[in-house]
């Protein structure tokens, strides 16, 4: 089998576009498209099924693109043992974070690896955290963090720290109970399926016996705290999210009448695979590091 067709063929389904693919290859559409047609007659399959200028993959279209994944992920597996054995004069770290941990914990520890390692190229990758575990998986990323639980077998996760997460509304009377701010009825702002955030809310409402007859979805944090200030209904939060808010009182926190919320933060890796030294440099720092609450 031709690797570089599998790899323009892996690319267009992971781009979801042959426009996009060719972007991100920097060759040329009508390249993208000929090379994709030329693996299907070696392979004498149709591994697209088009519907106009939309597609996706056919059933061996989708075993091929499982395996190319692999395939790649291996290829920069090995590519990542060879360049372990430089010292840290030159090199890149990836990072992978889940939204928060990216935003609001991370930016004070790059920088301190930055003035350490002045010569290491650092990228940080933000997304929710069923989407880092998946980088990770495929060996994108020389260290994951991540806000919510990890059940996939293939990696290991280690106990980070531990945040503190408010209920927060627009207005909560200082003389109202909990029952009288929470019931059934309350509208919650929620963050998308895969965050952690979403899976502390779905846990606390399980706690309270709470099934929301409605939810807003929102895309960040952030956006959960703006959203509630403006008056729509109860969200919960990283208060490290809210603190601003909280402290020019654009928001309350709840009273929900039970002790302090926290989650537990990961570090997350992959149990069998060579870490980068500039991986192995970054985790030594979050393993000593302390955060300022």
């Amino acid at each position: 089998m031709n690797l570089h067709l599998l790899r323009i063929f892996v690319s267009v389904v992971e781009a979801g576009s042959f426009s996009r693919a060719a972007e991100a290859l920097e060759i040329s559409q009508p390249a993208v498209s000929k090379a994709v047609r030329e693996l299907e007659s070696q392979l004498d399959t149709t591994l697209l099924d088009r519907q106009g200028r939309s597609f996706k993959p056919s059933e061996p279209g989708q075993a091929l693109y499982d395996y190319g994944r692999s395939i790649f992920a291996l290829e920069r597996e090995a590519q990542e043992t060879l360049e372990a054995f430089y010292g840290l004069e030159r090199g890149h770290l990836t990072i992978g974070a889940s939204t928060t941990v990216a935003t609001y914990w991370l930016p004070p520890l790059i920088a301190e690896f930055h003035s350490r390692h002045p010569h290491i190229e650092i990228r940080l990758v933000s997304e929710n955290t069923k989407q880092i575990i998946e980088l990770l998986i495929d060996c994108r990323l020389d260290v994951a963090l991540v806000e919510g639980q990890v059940a996939d077998s293939r990696v290991e996760a280690r106990h980070w720290f531990k945040e503190d997460m408010v209920v927060i509304a627009a207005d909560s009377p200082e003389r109202a109970t909990p029952a009288q701010v929470i019931d059934a009825q309350t509208v919650w702002v929620v963050r998308e399926h895969g965050s952690g955030s979403r899976e502390a809310t779905e846990a606390l409402l399980r706690e309270l016996d709470i099934q929301p007859p409605h939810t807003i979805e929102v895309g960040s944090n952030e956006a959960i705290v703006q959203t509630v200030s403006s008056g729509i209904g109860l969200g919960l939060v990283p208060r490290i999210c809210a603190r601003d808010q909280l402290r020019l009182g654009q928001v309350k926190q709840v009273d929900i009448g039970r002790p302090a919320i926290e989650r537990q933060l990961y570090r997350v890796r992959l149990p069998h695979r060579t870490i980068s030294q500039a991986g192995i440099a970054f985790e030594a720092m979050l393993s000593q590091w302390a955060p300022d609450h």
